[in-house]
């Protein structure tokens, strides 16, 4: 069993209420595409681009792993150019919009 550190161990449990919070406050569907089943939180600016936005509720959506007749999910088109397909884009790409600039340009260009 892989040793967890005492900074990731942390991360997991504000993570966790953060999810705890979503389910408690938000519906649970897909904002991509409206399924309301397989679902996966997925953050809007990947945690390993800003380890500071990892908790932030604004980054994390609920988005389908796979969708009608095992095609891709919404998690896995928002992680591709195919992004612009989905229901929540723009709400989406407002919020990267104002959080960081950068990755906003590299996305959308």
């Amino acid at each position: 069993m892989k040793k967890i550190s005492k900074k990731q161990r942390k991360i997991n449990n504000e993570l966790s209420k953060v999810y705890m919070e979503m389910l408690e406050e938000r519906g649970h569907y897909c904002t991509g595409c409206g399924r309301t089943t397989g679902l996966s939180h997925s953050h809007l600016i990947p945690r390993s681009r800003r380890p500071d936005l990892i908790t932030d509720k604004r980054n994390i959506t609920y988005h389908c792993l796979i969708g009608p007749d095992n095609s891709k999910g919404c998690h896995q088109m928002w992680e591709s150019s195919e992004r612009i397909k989905l229901l929540d884009y723009h709400k989406n790409i407002e919020y990267i919009l104002e959080v960081d600039t950068e990755y906003y340009f590299l996305i959308t260009e």
